[in-house]
């Protein structure tokens, strides 16, 4: 396949995306790594336990927050939001043709664990099965199911963000065209790669600006996000800031909504820009995160990669580091990454 399934090209953000701190150590580079992949893993198990539960529910259940991870999940198979990072990973750091063998892990990955998998993953996998390459299974099924857009693309997309920090060019194909193996929606792609850009210029010690980065998108051919949002129906006030020149929300108020399409990429997407903003520290933007209610774990997996490269995986709680499943692997995967 190309690696671009629908963005062609990008100048304006690739533009952006140039720009590196001088001042960023390899220390800090490897922390901030880490600190996303890891991240990412401790939003994800955070939030398994109240996965579609409404934020009054989870309210009623933990009213100071859901604080812990439940330590069961350090002998308890990867769920698929961290699973398929670290397969993506995986695949990235070998080498070669890094989307057959992702595909090839996928496939492999919903036969032996298949944990929280999503219906549009499972639907575009049984496609591959049937020796459709991507990114026409997944286009068949957003064809076939209403041009729909949810968030198991999004959930995942980090790792590309590590391995292509100084490539913003490639970053930006390869975020689209690893997303477009199983989710093809437009918005879908950009959600990618908007987040991968917001955490590339972490790792590169560039302070993110969301709306240079949306503008710069908009410019290179984005959709309309903000009104495809409005029209399915989800919270959107992160989304509206930004377009019209502001930050997003401080707190986490916004994020108490109750609303349909709790797995919608834009949602997601939001989450992660909100993290790369919020004065919260990464506990508090993770446990506000899963209180919001929806789609929780995918939620929180978004807004901890953010918030991982932002403040460092030494700013994850020790006890919560001590519940990641198959943690030296994670912590290998970024490594490895960042060899690239």
């Amino acid at each position: 396949m190309s690696e671009n399934a629908v963005i062609s090209n990008a100048p304006r953000l690739v533009e952006l995306l140039s720009k590196r701190s001088a001042s960023a150590s390899s220390a800090d580079v490897s922390d901030r790594a880490r600190g996303v992949m890891l991240g990412l893993a401790a939003g994800n198990l955070l939030g398994i336990p109240v996965e579609s539960r409404w934020h009054s529910d989870i309210a009623a259940r933990h009213p100071n927050g859901l604080t812990e991870i439940d330590r069961a999940e350090t002998h308890e198979p990867m769920d698929d939001d961290l699973a398929q990072a670290v397969d993506l990973g995986e695949a990235m750091a070998a080498g070669g043709d890094f989307i057959a063998d992702f595909v090839e892990r996928l496939i492999v990955w919903r036969r032996v664990n298949g944990r929280g998998i999503g219906y549009t993953t499972e639907a575009v996998i049984n496609e591959l099965e049937r020796e459709r390459r991507p990114p026409t299974a997944a286009r068949t099924i957003y064809e076939n199911r209403n041009r729909i857009a949810p968030n198991g693309g999004v959930m995942r997309c980090a790792p590309v963000a590590i391995a292509r920090r100084s490539d913003p060019a490639r970053l930006i194909a390869v975020s689209a065209s690893t997303c477009a193996v199983t989710h093809y929606a437009p918005s879908c792609q950009w959600s990618c790669v908007i987040i991968n850009a917001v955490i590339v210029q972490f790792l590169n010690g560039v302070e993110p600006d969301p709306g240079a980065l949306l503008s710069a998108a908009v410019e290179d051919g984005c959709p309309d996000l903000l009104a495809i949002a409005q029209h399915d129906g989800i919270p959107t006030d992160a989304l509206a800031a930004i377009v019209s020149g502001a930050k997003p929300p401080p707190d986490a108020g916004w994020l108490f909504r109750d609303h349909g399409l709790i797995g919608h990429t834009l949602l997601a997407m939001q989450f992660g820009l909100w993290a790369a903003t919020t004065p919260l520290s990464l506990e508090e933007g993770l446990i506000a995160s899963v209180a919001a209610g929806g789609d929780t774990d995918t939620n929180a997996a978004v807004a901890g990669a953010v918030l991982g490269a932002r403040y460092g995986a030494g700013s994850i709680p020790q006890r919560w580091m001590d519940c990641i499943p198959q943690r030296l692997r994670i912590e290998a995967v970024a490594a490895d990454l960042l060899a690239l």
